[in-house]
């Protein structure tokens, strides 16, 4: 199920979810979700179905391997937040619901940034409320590196430069391949997707998403700019910070980047858990001297297949 699918049925919630995946491509077109309820939810994982498959003689039988049912668990995780405005507004001649509606429109552009972030880097063990992430869920056997440090890839048409070129396409080729599945999504940063399609250009594409959004295919696989996290500095303003920086350890090169390969598919690949009305945005409410709004998703990261997500390391630019 796509986000809009699972969203609760009243006309407030389906306004909002509409703004949300104008300014997600992740959330309008490739994250999956499945619906289960109850407040923790188990889900089949392939188990060992991996290792199947013998040869014998003629006259001979297999060796009959013991299956069973093998399953994953995935907790109810809220992400939201809560829009208010002062009852004081309404004396001075604003339209209380109308300005409501503006703000929560406004709180809808960064809920998918906030979600990207959690995609990335959610961490259970660090803040259990948050679901894991592409950092955490991605298995050693499914990463690629570009190199004990890391690797440069260098712009230009010199020996070393087509070199560093060549390695990075064939690594992140390696990396697609290593990812199974179906519904098959890169993640990465500005720079990285910008640098890919500068090198690649005979194997880059375009297309655009049913909101008119650019989409980059590279060999026909999407690539995704997962964009930056918002902050507030000291005086109030946002600042603007990529989700996948340019300061990543490897070996001794602290200055480097991944990306990631998922296959989204649903309660298959990597999927998230949610239930009905997963995603709700709740009437206004009058709150002491505050009108107020909660809006949330309810979902847990689901990695069914370990083979569904490859990770490439060590890209220095």
């Amino acid at each position: 199920m796509k986000f809009q699918e699972i969203c609760a049925g009243n006309d407030l919630t389906g306004a909002m979810a509409a703004e949300v995946v104008k300014k997600s491509p992740l959330l309008a077109g490739y994250v999956e979700f499945f619906k289960k309820p109850g407040s923790s939810v188990t889900y089949r994982t392939d188990g060992g179905a991996s290792l199947v498959g013998a040869t014998r003689a003629l006259g001979s039988k297999y060796t009959p391997k013991a299956m069973k049912p093998s399953y994953g668990t995935a907790m109810r995780k809220m992400l939201g937040d809560t829009a208010r405005l002062d009852v004081a507004y309404e004396r001075m001649g604003y339209d209380i619901p109308s300005e409501m509606r503006s703000q929560l429109i406004r709180h809808m552009g960064y809920f998918g940034r906030r979600f990207n972030y959690a995609l990335v880097k959610g961490d259970p063990d660090t803040t259990a409320t948050e679901f894991a992430g592409l950092e955490k869920l991605v298995e050693d056997d499914r990463i690629v590196s570009m190199g004990t440090n890391g690797a440069p890839v260098t712009l230009g048409n010199s020996d070393t430069a087509v070199k560093s070129q060549q390695t990075f396409l064939e690594k992140v080729n390696e990396a697609i391949s290593l990812c199974e599945g179906t519904n098959k999504v890169i993640i990465a940063n500005a720079a990285t997707q910008a640098r890919l399609t500068s090198i690649a250009d005979k194997c880059v594409t375009f297309t655009r998403n049913e909101f008119g959004v650019p989409i980059t295919m590279f060999n026909l696989v999407p690539i995704i700019n997962i964009g930056d996290y918002v902050e507030l500095d000291n005086d109030n303003k946002p600042t603007y910070t990529p989700i996948l920086g340019m300061d990543e350890t490897v070996g001794t090169s602290s200055d480097c980047t991944s990306l990631y390969v998922v296959s989204f598919e649903e309660e298959d690949g990597l999927s998230f858990a949610t239930c009905d009305g997963g995603f709700t945005v709740y009437d206004m409410q009058k709150v002491d001297n505050f009108y107020e709004c909660m809006y949330e998703l309810i979902a847990d990261s689901a990695l069914v297949r370990a083979s569904a997500l490859s990770k490439l390391e060590g890209i220095r630019l």
